[in-house]
């Protein structure tokens, strides 16, 4: 069994990088509940966590969309593509959520996976961001991944600052 990695997502991501490769989320509406409902996978029948390394996961998916370093720095120091319409970068970002598996083939998020893997900080943070989770496909992943990151970037400047 391979040892995995726990990284924060924008360590996650930067790692593209080195291997060639800001809109605020909306706050929770109580209204929206059921809709958030639907955008969650069934943890009992959720793929459970791959036996692939984020490192793996990057490759693979750059290996069919292949993305910029740039616009992963991008992200990774914003929360945010430079181009939010260039479809290839999107859909990388839901190829690797989904290779993860913190994205499911219909995509869902798999809560406790994104937990696991330290993508995300805390289930409030998913919850919140599920709200982001528009359009389809490749944009969903996209906002999602987009809320993501925004809260962890202020997450730790709000640690920073104390």
């Amino acid at each position: 069994m391979k040892q995995r990695t726990v990284l924060a997502p924008w360590y996650a991501l930067l790692l593209v990088v080195s291997l060639q490769v800001a809109h605020c989320c909306s706050m929770m509406n109580n209204d929206n509940a059921e809709q958030r409902g639907a955008l969650l996978a069934d943890p009992a029948t959720a793929k459970k966590m791959p036996e692939i390394t984020m490192q793996e996961a990057v490759a693979q998916c750059n290996r069919t969309f292949i993305i910029q370093p740039d616009y992963l720095s991008e992200l990774n120091e914003t929360g945010s593509f430079p181009d939010e319409t260039d479809r290839i970068p999107l859909c990388f970002i839901r190829c690797y959520l989904q290779t993860l598996g913190i994205l499911t083939e219909d995509d869902k998020v798999n809560k406790e996976t994104a937990l696991a893997l330290n993508w995300a900080t805390s289930s409030e943070t998913v919850d919140e961001c599920l709200d982001e989770m528009t359009g389809a496909g490749c944009e969903k992943a996209y906002f999602f991944t987009r809320c993501i990151m925004t809260r962890a970037l202020v997450d730790g400047k709000s640690k920073d600052n104390k």
